[in-house]
């Protein structure tokens, strides 16, 4: 099964750079990445590695009622899932993370888990407002508002379900009638349940103002990120360029089964870019070199990080499967 998953998410990369790069002019393409200004890079990947520790900031609000962490571990943890997000397919860092948290901090996995996944949330709505916002500011194609619209509505619901969830018993009520109706359901409502109760540390209004906080917060230093990357190409958007990229980007990234997102991430990038009237081999030079800045320095890092504390990517792929047992169990 694992090798079955590592196979198709190879063959959905392949097939998706190979139509990203079938009509490039390889050579112009390098020849902008030549121009790109390294020194101007090298801020980017400082800034992108400081918004760790804004993450790590609100994922220990997240966790507070499981007991008390320092943020400096939680954001090496975050750094050690997205380490494993970037070469392992179907987001099994978010496991692998909920697994290491466990493993060090003796607190429940599932709890854990429960935690990244509303901290997900708070990225998505963050995310899908942003576009929300701009497709009001910004003459964009019918099919860009609609998405917008989609995008938003659903993290909208999904979050006012968690919501609900942490003041009242409704939801779960909704959850037993669905497995009531439907018995072949029974794994995913025992998911929702428990990722409801896990939720239950945003039931203090200070804890939800400060991750809503935190949550523009990581959004806004990532921006920071786009924008010197884009410069160091001397690529000139308004800003509504960027932020379209970093919504187009990150959205697609929530859900992307290739490994760090890999040529989902190229393809938000340059259809972003492509309304600006910018060149497809520059666009390109953009995308892989934005990329690449974020996903290599967190992998090295993330990987020393989980070498030093004695975890094999190995031993996250044997826990894959059990952390899946604890969430049905």
């Amino acid at each position: 099964m694992k090798k079955q998953k590592a196979l198709i998410s190879f063959l959905i990369t392949a097939f998706l750079f190979f139509f990203l790069l079938k009509d490039i002019d390889f050579i112009l393409f390098f020849k902008y990445l030549r121009e790109g200004n390294p020194a101007l890079v090298a801020v980017a990947v400082s800034v992108y590695l400081f918004s760790f520790v804004i993450r790590g900031l609100r994922w220990k609000l997240l966790i507070s009622h499981l007991g008390s962490f320092k943020t400096g571990e939680l954001a090496m943890l975050t750094v050690s899932g997205y380490a494993v997000n970037n070469i392992m397919p179907v987001r099994i860092g978010e496991f692998a993370r909920a697994w290491v948290t466990g493993k060090t901090k003796n607190v429940s996995r599932t709890a854990v888990l429960a935690s990244i996944f509303v901290e997900r949330v708070f990225d998505g709505l963050t995310i899908a407002a942003i576009l929300f916002i701009m497709i009001f500011l910004y003459p964009f194609p019918q099919n860009i508002k609609t998405l917008g619209l989609m995008a938003f509505a659903f993290f909208l619901l999904l979050f006012l379900f968690i919501m609900v969830g942490t003041f009242s018993q409704k939801p779960f009520k909704i959850l037993q009638f669905i497995r009531d109706k439907v018995p072949a359901s029974g794994f995913m409502v025992d998911v929702a349940e428990k990722f409801l109760k896990g939720a239950s540390s945003i039931k203090s209004t200070r804890i939800f103002i400060a991750a809503t906080v935190l949550s523009f917060g990581v959004w806004a230093v990532e921006l920071a990120v786009y924008v010197m990357i884009t410069k160091a190409f001397n690529v000139d958007v308004p800003a509504v360029g960027y932020l379209l990229m970093l919504c187009a980007a990150n959205l697609g990234m929530l859900a992307a089964p290739t490994p760090g997102g890999l040529a989902v991430f190229q393809a938000a990038i340059v259809y972003s870019l492509k309304f600006f009237s910018i060149l497809y081999e520059k666009r390109m030079a953009v995308a892989i070199v934005l990329h690449m800045s974020q996903i290599i320095p967190v992998t090295i890092i993330g990987l020393l990080w989980l070498w030093y504390n004695q975890i094999t990517l190995s031993m996250i792929e044997r826990e894959e499967e059990k952390d899946i047992g604890n969430i049905k169990s």
